[in-house]
């Protein structure tokens, strides 16, 4: 940080970016690299990350091939994390010699993403004497600062349909799938939800999820989001809400029968967790509304694999991930996952969440799972209620 800060006050160096210490800051989703290199005058967030950098010991004259994959690593997802984005830098050093990256992201036309790395050949940082030329490290380094961020890759957090412009303000969540950004319409200044898928594999789900919600705006109901604006990895809804940490009584009356007027269009939901809950501020009363639409099913095609909240889920469809069985979606898993997001709302055991880039054993953790629901919500009103 100190060579970068002296190189941002050399009154000889046109910085055009400002270097940010994020070691202790969940800059990329729940990812913490050491340093983000941002456009001057910006504000520290995910959109605004132009170069990813990271401070590494080495273990000989390299660095190791861990210290390697977790950088480049941070690469990927800010390319998950600025979907419209086609390549990142990432810097990593140990402040005596600097490695540089270059991180690109490749959309098979199988709807799967994949990602391409080069690098340069690691050189000296140091600036070396004053009577001697400074390293190719240092150069790298300044070429760096002294670049645009769209010649660096970065992209302007800006989105067109039709006569419309959107801007993205910033990041407000980051799910499986994708990542949710607040925007405002350039027409009107109005705030809106836009949804972007992070790899092209989730396509299929922002599919769904407009097919759905295109099904389901003739309820015109107040707590289901409805679509303005959409393409093939970008959905822009309105109204923009906010998370939640409890719900109201009349949130419970609300969902209820919400849930009950999906159910009746032949639509499951299967991911009713407490992220998917989410208020809007922006109207008097304050409505709940029901998000993230892309895993629901129809009751008609109520066999299918498994999705949603884990952790939620009725005990029938724990047992049946554990033993290897297909799953037979119902109305009622909706009615089950939301009472125990809402016990797990009001009693915040420890849970832990798997990571979403993390390989998951499910039928371990159906299995924690199954047990956990054995061992709580013993009362009779509970087992009613189930």
């Amino acid at each position: 940080m100190d060579e970068c800060k002296g190189l941002e006050s050399n009154s000889s160096i046109r910085n055009r970016l400002t270097v940010v210490d994020t070691h202790r800051v969940p800059t990329l989703g729940t990812r913490k690299p050491d340093l983000v290199f941002i456009p001057n005058g910006s504000h520290l967030d995910m959109l605004n990350a132009v170069v990813i950098g990271e401070v590494k010991k080495r273990t000989g004259e390299n660095f190791g091939h861990a210290n390697i994959g977790q950088a480049v690593s941070f690469g990927e997802k800010t390319l998950q994390l600025q979907p419209r984005r086609s390549f990142v830098y990432v810097v990593l050093t140990d402040c005596l010699i600097i490695n540089i990256y270059r991180v690109t992201r490749v959309d098979r036309n199988n709807n799967h993403t994949q990602f391409k790395y080069d690098h340069v050949a690691p050189q000296n940082l140091g600036y070396g004497s004053p009577v001697s030329k400074p390293s190719n490290g240092w150069k790298y380094l300044v070429t760096i600062l002294e670049s645009s961020p769209e010649e660096l890759g970065w992209v302007e957090p800006t989105l067109k349909f039709d006569n419309e412009t959107i801007k993205l303000v910033r990041s407000v969540g980051v799910g499986r799938t994708s990542v949710v950004y607040k925007g405002t319409l350039s027409s009107n200044n109005v705030s809106v939800a836009v949804k972007m898928a992070k790899k092209a594999d989730y396509l299929s789900c922002f599919e769904r999820e407009k097919n759905v919600l295109e099904e389901l705006s003739s309820l015109n109901s107040l707590h289901i989001p409805k679509i303005l604006f959409s393409n093939d990895n970008t959905l822009v809804m309105t109204p923009f809400c906010e998370k939640i940490n409890n719900l109201q009584k009349k949130d419970i009356r609300d969902i209820i029968i919400t849930l009950q007027n999906v159910h009746g269009r032949g639509i499951i939901h299967r991911d009713l967790r407490k992220f998917n809950f989410l208020r809007n501020l922006g109207d008097l009363d304050k409505n709940i509304l029901i998000v993230d639409w892309g895993y629901s099913t129809n009751n008609s095609e109520s066999t299918s694999s498994f999705a949603g909240a884990l952790e939620c889920m009725p005990d029938y469809v724990l047992q049946s991930l554990i033993s290897d069985e297909e799953i037979t979606y119902e109305p009622r898993i909706d009615l089950i996952c939301f009472v125990r997001s809402f016990y797990l709302m009001l009693h915040r055991p420890s849970l832990d969440r798997i990571p979403f880039d993390k390989a998951d054993d499910i039928k371990q953790r159906a299995g924690m799972l199954l047990n956990f629901w054995g061992d709580c919500g013993q009362s009779d009103v509970w087992d009613n209620i189930l």
